[in-house]
């Protein structure tokens, strides 16, 4: 490429800027105008094997990516054995556990709530639920089912005209004479990697979801119960027995921040009655 080429083709590069459904569309235009006709009027030729495997594979996808989530609420004697036992149940479907979150869970695991984010296998989801319901007694249920399929066709031909993108600025920084030119190249070649970065990082979200199911478990203790009042002599007696300790044990607490200061206190009052005995002594001496 000459050097007065290369601004021409940079500038109309940067003034396109990095959209990919305008380049998607081109594609599109220029391999419906190639089928039709070649450069000699004659038809052209057919799609080859791999065209035609890549579109059933298109088609496959966009029919087959199904994203299954799950909301399921169980009440347990045991939440910090129950969320044990979810994790196990989890693993042995071939899934794991997202995340967990447990609050207020006392040694015997009453009186708690924990949530947990599981993933699992498609294929096992169904029965994971069956078994996690097992666990306890069921409170809520929720759960949804959606096709994107699409979307991933749209985010993998987006990723494709991405990457074509990406490799067009990269030649064009490769032919760069000129400091201007580098700078401008680059510049433009760092946008659209991190355009290219994103999609990618869509696609392996999307494609996460799919190949993985979400169930979002909340197990719920039976609650504290309530303590009953006093009923009885003993009862009446325990409580006067445990407000008495809690006496003498704030009077310690008072006692042991005093006592530092009783010497000083000692040593004032004696220099307040030495003094006042020496006053009739000096008033008499002068009469």
């Amino acid at each position: 490429m000459t050097r007065l080429a290369l601004p021409l083709v940079l500038s109309a590069v940067l003034l396109t800027g990095c959209t990919g459904s305008a380049d998607q569309a081109a594609t599109s235009s220029t391999a419906g105008g190639s089928a039709a006709l070649s450069d000699s009027g004659e038809a052209a030729p057919a799609p080859s094997d791999e065209d035609t495997a890549a579109t059933l594979a298109r088609a496959d996808l966009a029919g087959s990516a199904v994203v299954r989530t799950a909301e399921l609420g169980v009440r347990v004697d045991d939440v910090r054995r129950a969320a044990d036992d979810a994790g196990r149940l989890v693993r042995e479907a071939g899934g794991g556990v997202a995340a967990e979150r447990t609050d207020g869970a006392s040694d015997a695991g009453d009186q708690a709530n924990a949530e947990l984010v599981l993933r699992v296998p498609p294929e096992r989801f169904d029965e994971l639920l069956g078994r996690l319901v097992a666990l306890g007694e069921e409170r809520s249920r929720s759960v949804s089912t959606e096709e994107v399929g699409d979307q991933l066709v749209d985010l993998e031909s987006r990723l494709a005209t991405q990457r074509a993108s990406v490799a067009r600025v990269q030649t064009l920084l490769a032919e760069a004479t000129n400091l201007g030119e580098v700078v401008q190249v680059e510049a433009e070649l760092t946008r659209r990697t991190a355009d290219l970065e994103s999609l990618q990082a869509r696609v392996a979200a999307l494609q996460g979801q799919v190949q993985q199911s979400t169930v979002v478990l909340r197990l719920d203790g039976d609650g504290p119960v309530a303590a009953a009042g006093p009923s009885g002599f003993l009862d009446g007696l325990n409580g006067g027995w445990t407000a008495l300790l809690a006496t003498l044990s704030v009077l310690a607490v008072l006692i042991g921040a005093v006592l530092p200061f009783v010497p000083l206190a000692l040593v004032a009052l004696l220099i307040v009655v030495r003094a006042r005995r020496r006053r009739p002594a000096s008033g008499a001496a002068a009469a």
